[in-house]
């Protein structure tokens, strides 16, 4: 069972680098989402579809079951930095990643208040980074507290190694709860 987790982390890795490098802020919501077997992926836009759903690793940058959207890891890079970021260059990163994230929660009907779960993993230690542990920490947090209201949501912090794109710095996952308003019927 690691085999696959790792394997599938993986993939998620080298997709989620190339799209987190870009910017988020013209999303192209001509692309459907595809339901099918209890559950939906949730594609939010071509570039989407061709980086993660199209890819060679055939995966949803999120799946609606039910109403609960379960997302992929968004990964934020150091890639075009020729030194090591500071806190306002590794703070503009966390907010392209999390940009992304709320485009994709936008396209399965949901915004960032919807978020129940987060889960981050990151490289503490990366040469291209001069922030501490804390500091990295206190970006998220400030960033994440632009983006949702109170009550806040559970976060759990992960120190890992590396990630499969050698400069990236930290791996952004979300879980949402957002009622499918379609059969709701609200």
């Amino acid at each position: 069972m690691y085999k696959l987790y790792k394997a599938l982390g993986l993939a998620g890795l080298m997709m989620t680098q190339a799209v987190s490098a870009q910017d988020a802020s013209s999303p192209d919501y001509s692309t459907p989402n595809i339901s099918g077997h209890n559950k939906t992926a949730i594609i939010a836009d071509k570039r989407l579809k061709a980086g993660w759903y199209d890819s060679e690793f055939q995966f949803s940058p999120a799946v609606r079951a039910g109403d609960t959207l379960y997302f992929s890891g968004v990964v934020a890079t150091a890639n075009g930095s020729d030194a090591p970021l500071d806190r306002d260059g590794y703070k503009e990163r966390i907010k392209r990643a999390m940009n992304i994230i709320g485009k994709i929660l936008e396209a399965g009907g949901a915004d960032w208040n919807s978020v129940v779960k987060i889960r981050t993993f990151h490289v503490f230690d990366s040469p291209y980074l001069n922030l501490s542990k804390p500091e990295q920490i206190k970006v998220i947090a400030e960033v994440k507290d632009d983006l949702m209201d109170e009550p806040h949501s559970a976060w759990t912090a992960i120190g890992i190694s590396s990630l499969f794109d050698d400069t990236g710095l930290v791996e952004i996952e979300v879980i949402a709860y957002a009622p499918d308003k379609e059969k709701s019927g609200t």
